[in-house]
């Protein structure tokens, strides 16, 4: 009787041993930031207007240049990556229009743009005058630090957004030049020099901005299938290294097996695959390829992932 059960239970290892097992891919996931602008492998410009306020455009160049650093920084593009483009402001003109946006897209040839509107200010104070401890020089022994409040507003178009909307952002916040000086000029002085210290200011309006733009990571796990077979276990080396092209190719060779399920495993790794090189269409077509052969228990999962994306 013995030697039935351990003929049986060899057979079952070996029915089993037909089907695939599950291999659990842990990723660090890019998603959008809080503003939900998907900017991942998209050409981003950075238009800011011009105005008849020399200060003002000084504010808002400074503002638009440390927005664009900040994206390429956050996505790796390399410095100049980011279009940074100015443009005179026209009166009447509505620049929150999606068609006027629009234009601007096709001008610059980007999928995404960001149109930083012209500046309101308010009235600039002084705060009191305090000396420095170690001054570069008599004109600059003391400090003083501005005070004025701004208003700005963006506004942003996707061009790969089928929703084709036009997002606007806006705020109003304060502003706080230093300025030094020998510590005996008049507050009108003062008060000038502190308009014209608005640079570094608007420069750190911008990463302030960018800061809800910026990518947001989370930990996530993916299953992949494979068998029992160098091929497949090569393709899950390539996958543990992130390189999924190379894992993709492979899958791609054993597209050719008569067996359906064998198939329908490749068919939903390279769905995973296009996944995460971002080509979400690609990786829907892909899994619905794979349910067609079979459907697969991870499928379902896999789907509203993608669809997430969509």
């Amino acid at each position: 009787m013995k030697r039935y059960i351990v003929l049986f239970a060899a057979l079952c290892a070996a029915f089993v041993s037909c089907g695939p097992s599950r291999h659990a891919v842990n990723v660090e996931m890019r998603y959008p930031g809080k503003a939900g602008v998907d900017l991942g492998g998209k050409i981003v410009s950075v238009i800011y207007l011009e105005n008849d306020n020399p200060y003002a455009n000084v504010f808002n160049e400074g503002m638009a240049d440390a927005f664009a650093y900040s994206i390429e920084q956050d996505f790796g593009t390399g410095e100049g990556s980011v279009g940074i483009y100015r443009m005179q402001s026209q009166p009447g003109a509505v620049y929150a229009s999606r068609d006027s946006l629009f234009n601007i897209l096709m001008d610059t040839g980007s999928d995404v743009v960001f149109l930083f509107d012209t500046l309101k200010f308010g009235q600039m104070s002084m705060g009191g005058v305090s000396r420095v401890l170690s001054p570069v020089s008599a004109d600059s022994s003391y400090l003083s630090t501005g005070s004025v409040q701004f208003t700005m507003k963006m506004y942003s178009f996707d061009g790969m957004d089928k929703k084709e909307r036009v997002q606007q952002f806006g705020g109003t916040s304060t502003a706080r030049p230093d300025v030094y000086s020998n510590g005996s000029e008049e507050p009108a002085v003062l008060i000038q020099r502190a308009w014209e210290n608005l640079s570094e200011e608007g420069w750190n309006a911008g990463i302030q901005v960018a800061g809800s733009f910026k990518s947001q990571w989370k930990h996530e796990q993916y299953s992949l299938l494979f068998y029992d077979n160098e091929k497949w276990y090569s393709a899950l080396d390539k996958a543990e290294m992130y390189d999924w092209k190379a894992a993709m190719d492979i899958w791609m060779g054993l597209l050719a097996s008569k067996d359906v399920l064998k198939r329908a495993c490749a068919e939903y790794n390279i769905s995973v695959a296009c996944y995460m090189l971002g080509d979400y269409e690609l990786a829907k077509e892909w899994l619905d390829r794979s349910d067609a052969d079979s459907m697969l228990p991870q499928s379902d999962a896999m789907r509203k992932r993608i669809n997430a994306r969509l």
